[in-house]
């Protein structure tokens, strides 16, 4: 027989011998692959917490901008005058600038926030025997 190649590891060849079934994981091994997929688990929808809160910060900030760009423009086509308003677009601009510059760390603090309290796995209460007299 030629061997195989095992379907789950690229490059690794199978002898047909080796389809024989592997005993089942012990319990320790089942209960640490159960806390590495928890944690995985906790991590991701962290991750996933955070990126909304980076885009909905981003929203917020586009949103309000346009908002201020388009007030000033209106103003700018009822008056007729241009006045200040290129310093004042220019503020516009420089504080949604620095509302852009401040999302990341905002998603990294809800990530770190998320990581502490989704899932925290709470201690296990163990009663002491109390000797009855």
């Amino acid at each position: 027989m030629r061997p195989r190649y095992h379907p789950l590891v690229a490059g690794t060849r199978t002898s047909p011998k080796a389809d024989v079934s592997s005993p089942p994981p012990s319990s320790k091994q089942g209960d640490q692959l159960r806390g590495v997929l928890v944690e995985a688990a906790r991590t991701q929808l962290a991750a996933v917490s955070a990126g909304i809160k980076f885009w909905a910060g981003w929203v917020e900030s586009a949103d309000k901008y346009t908002r201020a760009i388009n007030d000033e423009l209106a103003k700018l086509e009822e008056t007729g005058e241009s006045g200040d308003i290129v310093g004042r677009l220019s503020d516009l601009t420089r504080e949604y600038l620095r509302n852009m510059t401040q999302l990341p760390s905002a998603a990294v603090k809800e990530f770190n926030s998320q990581l502490e309290t989704i899932g925290k796995p709470k201690a296990k209460r163990t009663r002491a025997a109390r000797v009855k007299e």
